[in-house]
């Protein structure tokens, strides 16, 4: 007889799945966190501890790449994405999508 187990670690999400699905069409909860933690320019590094993310290339394809492509955050130097002096910051659709979810968890709580 083979036995299974399953792993399942959990990271705090802040909004919930029906906030999310109402507010966003197809932006992931991953994008969602990052608007949520996003404050004027800040690097990846800052970014990565605001969400308490270790490993850079998931941070980047799961995070970073979904984000600028859903067009909701953008890099500070985007004709360089390597500048050292990289930020990134909420184009206006990530600022507006930002307010939309705080307004619809103000109503959920």
């Amino acid at each position: 007889m083979t036995k299974f187990f399953i792993t399942i670690i959990w990271r705090k999400v802040e909004v919930t799945g029906q906030v999310t699905g109402e507010l966003t069409g197809e932006a992931t909860v991953e994008v969602i966190r990052v608007v949520l933690v996003l404050v004027n320019e800040m690097t990846r590094v800052e970014i990565q501890k605001a969400l308490q993310l270790k490993h850079d290339d998931y941070f980047r394809t799961q995070y970073v790449l979904p984000a600028i492509e859903y067009g909701v955050i953008e890099m500070k130097y985007p004709n360089t994405p390597n500048h050292p002096k990289q930020k990134y910051r909420l184009t206006a659709k990530g600022i507006e999508l930002k307010k939309k979810i705080k307004k619809q968890t103000k109503k959920t709580k």
